[in-house]
């Protein structure tokens, strides 16, 4: 039973990290493409 419920926070928490990443990554990407369009624009 232990092993299982490692195993799940193990899990769990992997995909809140990937979750993390993918998020902050849409972000950066979200503003650098705002900041390319008013570079080019002004």
């Amino acid at each position: 039973m232990l092993k299982t419920t490692t195993r799940t926070a193990r899990r769990l928490s992997r995909a809140a990290l990937f979750s993390l990443v993918r998020g902050a990554s849409y972000a950066m990407g979200a503003s650098l493409t705002g900041y390319a369009i008013w570079w080019l624009q002004h």
